[in-house]
């Protein structure tokens, strides 16, 4: 990946990377909660998330996998390094020689296995957005280890994503548990209603809400993430709509053919010219099944959840929450890549314009190229 990618990559939003180095320098040395990691090689990484489509057999529809890039350089993480795949069966052994440099003292080891509980957390979760790894971290009950400045959100933003999800969480649990009576009845069925919700929304166990679970016939050691995974996927559907405008927009931009072109193109070859041509096919196919993709899994949910609070029909939702992980997975990667993607396109519009020249081009497209895998799908079409 070329300087220009790795700079789309890394400044284009938290949904796929997290400049831990860049986050640290906001941290004072002596500040209570403090860095991410123990170590200071971990503290001046990236951590990326990296999409790839599954097996058409597998059990997951995407493999997902968090890489660890190490910059040469920390104050121009651009200018190149090297990266470690953290699901690869050498990853400890060799991020502990990169720490280490051989040495083997007890205070280091136990420093670099800190770390390495810290990137199974994020290992753990689909994709890097920050309301996402706050949730994450609370669940496993390390919210409070972890510095605010890593979760990049604010209480405002913070509750116009909660706030919406409760309630809506809130009205199926309320359907699930029975009509309200009045009176005292009633403010005792709300505070049920209540504690059944926070065990839902904090997704750490299921003490107290047996019920719940035998009636949406639920594996009780299974129901902690299924909860993550529903509350993931009512987070995505607030992301989601949220998008839609932006992304539109860039469409339109990818889809003009003027437009998602140099406007120097005279300057170039009849092969460059064809590489382009080639890729913006590509890439115009993967956004449209992407949005698509997306929008399917996210109606499904919405059939489903109606289907029970409004029909009494609680069936499709049953199945629903069956492969709640599944629908959280796919959500990841097509929103979390659409983010990216706007993010992205948006800053180079902002720079030069909607019509670029080679350069600035270039750099765009291949960056929304690498983003939704066009060049994967090339070498996939010619092998």
């Amino acid at each position: 990946m070329d300087r220009s990618q790795l700079r789309n990559m890394i400044d284009s939003g938290r949904a796929i990377a997290m400049d831990c180095y860049g986050i640290s320098k906001s941290i004072p040395d002596d500040d209570e909660i403090g860095k991410l990691f123990k170590t200071r090689v971990m503290n001046n990484s990236v951590l990326m998330k990296r999409y790839e489509p599954a097996m058409k057999t597998a059990r997951q529809p995407v493999i997902v996998t968090t890489v660890v890039y190490f910059p040469y350089d920390f104050d121009n993480p651009y200018d190149g390094g090297e990266s470690l795949d953290f699901n690869s069966a050498g990853f400890f052994s060799d991020l502990s020689f990169k720490i280490s440099k051989g040495s083997t003292s007890a205070d280091l080891v136990e420093q670099i296995n800190a770390d390495m509980d810290v990137l199974k957390l994020v290992n753990s979760m689909h994709s890097l957005d920050p309301f996402l790894f706050k949730s994450k971290a609370e669940q496993r009950e390390a919210g409070e280890s972890i510095h605010d400045a890593y979760f990049a959100i604010s209480a405002k933003e913070w509750d116009k994503i909660r706030l919406p999800i409760r309630e809506k969480i809130q009205r199926l649990v309320s359907k699930a548990l029975g009509a309200t009576g009045e009176g005292a009845d009633n403010l005792a069925r709300e505070q049920y209603v209540e504690r059944f919700l926070m065990k839902i929304w904090e997704a750490k166990d299921v003490n107290g809400i047996e019920p719940f679970i035998q009636a949406m016939q639920l594996e009780p050691e299974r129901a902690p993430e299924i909860f993550f995974a529903w509350k993931a996927v009512c987070y995505y559907q607030v992301r989601f709509g949220d998008l839609l405008e932006p992304l539109k927009t860039m469409f339109q931009w990818c889809g003009h053919n003027q437009l998602c072109f140099p406007v120097d193109h005279v300057s170039l070859s009849g092969d460059e010219v064809r590489s382009i041509e080639e890729k913006r096919n590509i890439l115009r196919k993967k956004m449209r099944e992407g949005y698509v993709n997306a929008h399917k899994v996210l109606s499904a949910y919405e059939h489903s959840y109606k289907e029970f609070v409004e029909n009494d029909r609680p069936q499709t939702f049953m199945s629903f929450l069956e492969n709640a992980e599944n629908s959280y997975l796919l959500l990841a990667n097509h929103v979390s890549i659409a983010t990216h993607s706007v993010n992205l396109w948006k800053w180079y519009v902002e720079q030069y314009g909607a019509e670029m020249r080679s350069g600035q081009f270039s750099e765009l497209f291949e960056g929304l190229n690498t983003l939704y895998g066009v060049d994967v799908a090339l070498t996939e079409a010619f092998a």
